[in-house]
């Protein structure tokens, strides 16, 4: 269960003790600068949630599909997502996750307001100026022109029609791992 951060008081982080149920969150939030760091891993659809924004697959309801002995095989090139878990920049939100067995009691102090965690190590480059990047990557998803892909778990996923933009490009190129999401006949 994520959780804004506004909302939690004095919670601790004991780190991650070979745990992978992290590993196990289906998306997660993208925005443009992002689609680069991610689209050689992981497919990068646009989800109908509140409203359309563009997400990335993380797992296929078993696992990531880079989980391998309950260790991640591209760690060196995890995504934004994985770097910062159990935080969660859901958009112009930070969440904590509630359900991570690392937050608690023991540990270190999580940081819970925006101040504290821009100066955590949780804390992503991605974060400055976030509601530019956000109000950008939805006009420039405003720009495409949507493929319904699929409806599951009731959520729609779109790809999107091909043109020359470099984002649409990291898009359609991120597709070929769409094969280990969706299993198809």
């Amino acid at each position: 269960m994520f959780v804004d951060i506004r909302h939690l008081e004095l919670l601790k982080f004991k780190g991650c003790k070979e745990c992978t149920e992290c590993c196990k969150k289906p998306l997660a939030p993208l925005i443009l600068e992002d689609f680069k760091k991610v689209y050689n891993y992981f497919p990068i659809l646009i989800a109908k949630l509140d409203y359309l924004r563009p997400v990335m697959l993380l797992s296929n309801e078993i696992s990531c599909p880079y989980l391998n002995n309950g260790k991640c095989t591209i760690y060196e090139n995890r995504p934004p997502a994985c770097k910062i878990y159990p935080y969660s920049p859901w958009y112009d939100k930070i969440l904590l996750d509630l359900s991570c067995s690392g937050v608690g009691c023991e540990g270190e102090y999580l940081p819970l307001n925006k101040k504290e965690f821009y100066n955590s190590s949780f804390y992503e480059e991605r974060f400055e100026k976030i509601n530019k990047k956000i109000e950008a990557t939805h006009k420039w998803l405003s720009t495409q022109k949507l493929i319904f892909l699929t409806s599951y778990k009731n959520i729609e996923f779109f790809t999107l029609e091909k043109n020359n933009d470099k984002y649409n490009l990291y898009h359609i190129n991120s597709l070929k791992h769409l094969h280990n999401y969706f299993k198809t006949d």
